[in-house]
């Protein structure tokens, strides 16, 4: 039962990293859906019971992580798209969001 729980993450995590590279606003909806429930799926169990699942939640942990990073980079992006527009207008670009605030 745990592991197809964590089959599920993996493809999860895996469609979300695929739409993502692959500009599929439908697929990253759906991708984040599915990643949704399957997280919620996961939380009801108790894995601490589990400890022989270590390097599958380690594998599992990358995948979040690269979908993250992907997250990141697609954000970064809008942001500099963002800013070259104001700069376009004449203002300044505004800081809507800051990982340092205090």
């Amino acid at each position: 039962m745990q592991l197809a729980i964590l089959d599920t993450l993996a493809g999860s995590h895996e469609a979300l990293i695929r739409a993502l590279d692959g500009d599929d606003l439908a697929g990253i909806e759906r991708a984040t859906a599915a990643l949704a429930e399957a997280v919620h799926e996961a939380r009801r169990h108790d894995w601490h019971a589990a400890p022989d699942l270590k390097e599958r939640l380690l594998s599992l942990a990358a995948l979040a992580q690269a979908a993250q990073i992907r997250v990141n980079f697609l954000t970064d992006m809008i942001r500099r798209r963002v800013d070259a527009a104001a700069a376009l207008r004449g203002a300044q670009p505004q800081m809507t969001y800051s990982p340092h605030a205090a």
